[in-house]
């Protein structure tokens, strides 16, 4: 009798904050059951057929459904079953005075949680109701656990990060471990290993067996470590020490004994001996970690370049690291040049050695940054790593277009093999061709003489042929210093060939060069094409390439790239 006082109670107490959804259809049944349930719900929703009841359902908030089986226009099973579809934990209890198995069975398979029979026992609704009513009340409770999860995470942070700063197929510490103990480290030398040519192993053995040689791996390394060190695995096929040395001379002898293990130990997978090396780059630990980690980086890079089993430490006095560092810097400069449109077009002159007039300019893109005007010779590079090339051709002949609209200044501009095989160059050429109002006969496209020997030369040569019809003039580039088809480029009609600066520089007091020269005008005569000399330099220059029959001249003494026209 107590046991029952004090399940009653429980269940009063645990169930005043619920919400109950009451189906039958036989009034007075529902009334008496609706007096007898708000002993111990206080809020109840009553429905009388299953339809009501789907739609209050589907409109309140509801906790628990009790319903019968046997209902007008939706019975009890089909109630059970759309609601099941919408929440598949709501507690559902059925109620019927039926004894038919048939009606049990398939209730089941929509996990009823319950079942009462009329009419009421008390102790067997006890026993159901108790059981349903304890199930929501501990999940209203870890509902409202939940709401004070922030502050409970706080306090498990530290606990949360050791089990995540470990490796888990080698129980090493993890790459988050090694930045942390970075941070805590004054001195000493961080040295990274990459296992050379991983990925056949990948390929060759598939993906298990390659974890399983990451893991013997680490356990050669573990029973071998060098003293004074902590190993730790970091990327996939990559470990690294932090080493309690302060010369590079000692992290010399430490990577030496590396290389010379592993030239000696092979990992065992399956009775499979795999013989494994690596490239190794190492530097000193610095004030800022990312400084370190990259650093490591570059000096495994140029270890690369000489194969396996070498290992090279980080010096910033050497030419190789510091241009290194420098191309990474103009990757990003590049891209924030790009993206906030400071590609901007400088015209350079090009005088006629026989009126010495000005009769055309080239467009050449510069690079402004912060103020400061760059050379394109610190961002086309990077441009063409990121894929920008034709970004920036486009920049240089919208803007170049833009301000020669209102003259008759003829003009040249620079196309790359990127731009000659973009199915888009020519329908954005001709739009802007159009916007500008610029005749197609003013304009040189300058390509580079080994554009006769890419692989993509047939499909530039019809490139060219259309920009040709378009009434655009083409000139080759740096002629006579790369490599060329001479059939290929015989059949590209050029109407300038452009003489590398590299003979015009010491023109005047190099036999060699001059005969080249000379070689170039008179082939250009021969098929009805006019020559540029590059980089004239000054007057002695200019006279040369005058005599020797070149039609125009390029370079500072002529006028070096302004971001205006010279007669302006």
């Amino acid at each position: 009798m107590y046991q029952q006082k004090s399940t009653l109670k429980e269940l009063i107490s645990n169930a005043k904050n619920l919400t109950i959804l009451f189906v039958e259809d036989d009034a007075t049944t529902r009334k008496e059951l609706i007096n007898f349930l708000g002993t111990f719900f206080p809020k109840i929703i009553s429905a009388k057929d299953g339809k009501e009841a789907w739609e209050k359902f589907n409109n309140n908030d509801i906790d628990l459904v009790v319903t019968d089986i046997t209902l007008p226009h939706l019975n009890g099973i089909e109630l059970i079953s759309l609601i099941r579809s919408v929440n598949a934990t709501i507690p559902l209890l059925i109620l019927s005075a039926h004894t038919e198995s048939k009606y049990f069975l398939e209730s089941i398979k929509y996990g009823v949680d319950g079942y009462l029979l009329k009419p009421f026992d008390l102790e067997q609704f006890l026993s159901v109701v108790s059981k349903v009513v304890y199930r929501l009340d501990m999940e209203q409770k870890y509902a409202q656990y939940n709401k004070n999860l922030e502050q409970m995470v706080e306090e498990k942070t530290y606990e949360l990060e050791t089990k995540y700063l470990y490796d888990q197929r080698t129980s090493l510490p993890n790459a988050t471990m090694l930045k942390k103990d970075l941070i805590r480290k004054e001195e000493g030398y961080m040295i990274l290993l990459d296992i050379s040519h991983f990925s056949v192993l990948n390929k060759e053995y598939g993906k298990d067996f390659a974890n399983e040689v990451i893991k013997n791996t680490a356990k050669k390394l573990s029973s071998n470590i060098i003293s004074n060190s902590k190993l730790y695995k970091v990327e996939s096929d990559r470990f690294a020490y932090l080493v309690d040395v302060t010369t590079k001379e000692e992290v010399a002898f430490y990577c030496n004994q590396i290389v010379a293990f592993f030239d000696n130990e092979n990992i065992v997978v399956d009775d499979v001996e795999i013989h494994i090396s690596f490239c190794i780059g190492a530097d000193k630990i610095r004030n800022e970690v990312a400084q370190t980690l990259v650093n490591c980086e570059y000096a495994l890079d140029k270890a690369k370049e000489f194969g396996s089993r070498h290992f090279e430490i980080y010096n910033e006095k050497d030419l190789d690291f510091v241009d290194k560092r420098e191309a990474v810097k103009w990757l990003r400069l590049t891209r924030e040049l790009i993206d906030n449109d400071g590609i901007e077009p400088y015209y350079q002159p090009i005088k006629d050695t026989q009126t010495n007039e000005i009769v055309k300019y080239e467009v050449l893109a510069r690079g402004v940054y912060n103020t400061e005007v760059t050379d394109p010779i610190h961002f086309l590079r990077s441009a063409e790593k990121l894929g920008l090339l034709t970004t920036i051709t486009r920049t240089i002949i919208k803007k170049s277009f833009a301000y020669m609209r209102d003259n008759n200044v003829e003009f040249s501009i620079n196309l790359t093999q990127k731009d000659l095989i973009d199915e888009s160059f020519l329908i954005y050429l001709q739009n802007h061709t159009k916007e500008y109002a610029i005749d197609p006969s003013r304009v040189t496209f300058e390509i580079l003489e080994n554009i006769t020997v890419v692989k993509n030369a047939d499909a530039i040569k019809e490139q060219l042929s259309l920009l040709r019809e378009m009434g655009f003039k083409m000139a080759v580039d740096d002629f006579g210093v790369e490599n060329s088809n001479l059939s290929r480029f015989l059949d590209m009609h050029f109407d300038f060939i452009k003489i590398d600066g590299v003979f015009i520089k010491d023109l005047v007091t190099n036999d060699k060069n001059i005969k080249l020269t000379k070689a170039i005008v008179s082939l250009a005569k021969s098929l009805g094409m006019k020559t540029i000399a590059e980089y004239v330099k000054d007057e002695e220059t200019y006279n040369k390439i005058k005599e020797l029959g070149v039609d125009l001249a390029q370079g500072f003494y002529v006028g070096k790239p302004s971001a205006k026209l010279v007669q302006e």
